[in-house]
């Protein structure tokens, strides 16, 4: 689906460790089935299989859209905002890029309106080596913010310095899902810090009515080391988020692999 919806824009390079990726929407999916599309992915990053099972199985429709508007998806708008972005950036990776995104980090949120702690974004390509980790550090914003580059910047060399932290919390995540195979994985890495590389990526999800390249030359002049932006632009973001949450509400089931089995933990 996200290959589908987001499209290459030609941009310009800025000077500098700074590789600039815009996307913006293509004419590929008609609104109607861009927002069943999406509502199922965003519900999918809410809910796993397990929680299906238990609370939902002798629910109707509004009982279900009412529980995930109480006690999954956040009402709070800038945090809304900030996990429609992280949901953007882990099916970006995934699907788009094929990277390896073992977990779905909103599922382990403690309250709707709070973010849950540690990276972002983890995304790994275990088979090369060194093995690579892509921490991306997701700024979403529906309005003109030129603070937002050195926060991105500030946020992303903070999780970095903590970042086994983060892999702990995947690695303990994926245990308890029975994914073995990550599990080796990920505590290899741990064990073996030396034995890994680190990529800087950071995703900005921005309203296009409002985007501006100079946050991208603001940027460009911070960082020190190679860092990969991508940039997806969407038109009124703010209701398009809106309308996404009110499809994801009618979305009970998430989307399956093809094997019918949720395989992030």
């Amino acid at each position: 689906m996200f290959d589908k919806w987001l499209e290459n824009q030609p941009v310009q390079q800025p000077e500098g460790d700074l590789h600039y990726e815009a996307l913006v929407r293509s004419d590929r999916f008609d609104d109607k089935e861009l927002m069943a599309q999406l509502g199922h992915d965003v519900a999918r990053n809410y809910l796993n299989p397990d929680e299906l099972a238990f609370v939902f199985d002798d629910l109707g429709a509004p009982e279900v859209a009412a529980y995930l508007r109480t006690n999954k998806f956040p009402a709070d708008i800038k945090v809304r905002h900030g996990d429609f972005g992280e949901i953007v950036t882990a099916g970006l990776y995934r699907r788009v890029r094929r990277w390896c995104v073992p977990i779905l980090k909103l599922r382990y949120k403690q309250t709707p309106n709070q973010a849950v702690q540690g990276t972002d974004v983890l995304a790994f390509r275990f088979r090369l080596t060194p093995p690579v980790i892509a921490v991306p550090e997701v700024k979403t914003r529906a309005y003109r913010d030129r603070r937002m580059s050195k926060e991105a910047y500030d946020s992303l060399e903070k999780v970095l310095v903590r970042l086994d932290e983060s892999l702990h919390f995947a690695m303990v995540r994926c245990s308890e899902r029975g994914h073995q195979f990550l599990v080796r994985h990920l505590a290899r890495l741990l064990r073996n810090p030396g034995d890994r590389a680190v990529e800087r990526h950071m995703v900005f999800v921005h309203d296009d009515d409002t985007w501006k390249d100079d946050i991208v030359t603001i940027l460009a002049g911070l960082v020190t080391q190679p860092t990969e932006l991508t940039v997806v632009k969407i038109n009124g973001l703010k209701d398009f988020v809106a309308r996404v949450y009110q499809a994801a509400e009618t979305s009970a089931a998430p989307r399956r692999t093809e094997t019918g089995e949720d395989t992030a933990a």
